[in-house]
């Protein structure tokens, strides 16, 4: 996962790769501190996990995107073929069934990045507690 946070000096947003799902999870393996350095003006800052946040990832949305696209496009040229070849209502309902595996697929992806940066961005650590 990749977690953001915003350089204390220039404002700029910065981005570290971890492999926690939760705030919890992150500081039980890396502690609740973490010293990070600015990729614009090089300071580096100690940041608490609080500070840092998770978004949705613009890589996963584009692979889904060319999934539903590639799929559909796919999937409504074998819808054509099969209308011709089949006369049948049953044999284009099942075709047509065929066009939403695209579409589950997409909306499976989606749904489980969204899943993903609210599990994350919703857990907070308390930061008096120091054990």
């Amino acid at each position: 996962m990749i977690l953001y946070f915003k350089c204390q000096y220039c404002k700029i947003e910065n981005r570290f790769k971890s492999d926690s799902a939760t705030r919890v999870e992150f500081a039980m393996k890396n502690g609740k501190v973490k010293q990070l350095s600015c990729n614009s003006c090089h300071k580096t800052s100690t940041y608490h996990i609080n500070q840092c946040y998770a978004k949705e990832s613009k890589s996963l949305a584009i692979f889904s995107g060319l999934i539903f696209l590639l799929g559909s496009s796919v999937g409504v040229y074998i819808f054509i073929e099969m209308i011709i070849d089949l006369k049948t209502i049953f044999g284009i309902a099942v075709v047509a069934s065929g066009l939403l595996i695209p579409i589950w697929i997409y909306t499976i992806i989606k749904k489980e990045d969204r899943r993903r940066v609210v599990t994350f961005n919703r857990s907070y650590l308390s930061p008096n507690s120091d054990k």
